[in-house]
């Protein structure tokens, strides 16, 4: 997966990703063909958050399918302590970063800043593949009384 983001959506893909740090400790990179999916769960399993970000909130939005998974896109979970310092300050994020790209390879996320004056800033982030048996979605089940 690969996507590139320009001006104000780098300041509101740091909001959703510093709203799910307040939700748990792992962050879960989903790409998917209607967009790239931000999920996390907390350490009881009693509260989820999920940000759908379409194909058309970025500049360009490339979903590969890795040939080793079946033809399915890779899905990885960062711990969130290793993407949070990225945007901990969003009014400087906003004022000096012009584009952001994130790619997503078989074992690793990586994601740069393009900051004015030619500046740039990379993270890689190993991230670790989880199962496709671990459901991470909500359920619920509403009961009425009778």
């Amino acid at each position: 997966m690969n996507c590139v983001l320009e001006g104000n959506c780098v300041k509101v893909l740091g909001k959703a990703i510093q709203a799910l740090s307040r939700i748990g400790d792992e962050l879960w990179f989903d790409p998917l063909s209607k967009g790239l999916a931000l999920r996390s769960v907390n350490s009881a399993h009693s509260a989820y958050a999920c940000f759908l970000f379409s194909p058309l909130f970025f500049q360009r939005y490339i979903l590969s399918s890795g040939s080793e998974h079946g033809g399915e896109a890779i899905k990885c979970k960062l711990i969130m302590k290793s993407v949070l310092p990225l945007f901990r300050c969003l009014t400087s994020i906003e004022r000096n970063v012009e584009m952001c790209q994130i790619s997503i390879s078989d074992d690793r996320v990586k994601i740069q800043f393009s900051c004015r004056h030619g500046r740039k800033q990379c993270l890689l982030v190993r991230g670790s593949e989880y199962p496709e048996s671990l459901p991470l979605s909500l359920q619920f089940f509403l009961s009425f009384p009778s």
